[in-house]
């Protein structure tokens, strides 16, 4: 019975992180030698942001009480990263 909820508790997990993945668009192109990762925040979670791998957006978290800070393109004390995603 454990399994069963832990498996679907994951596909749960998984599709949530997939929909949130469909807000952001990604470039399709391969990043070339010296580029930076791109990096984009995410809409409704200060803690949460993407990073785009081939054309698509992957679902990272800062560490706990940090939020992305987009400007810098880290996660960054709340104060620093100015985000208000939460605040809605």
């Amino acid at each position: 019975m454990k399994a069963v909820l832990s498996i679907a508790l994951l596909v749960c997990l998984m599709a949530v992180f997939h929909c949130q993945a469909q807000e952001v668009t990604c470039p399709d192109e391969a990043p070339r030698e010296g580029d930076e990762a791109i990096l984009f925040p995410h809409p409704t979670n200060c803690n949460h942001y993407f990073v785009c791998d081939f054309g698509r957006p992957i679902v990272m978290k800062c560490p706990d009480d940090l939020h992305f800070n987009p400007d810098k393109k880290v996660c960054d004390f709340p104060w620093q990263a100015g985000c208000t995603a939460n605040e809605a």
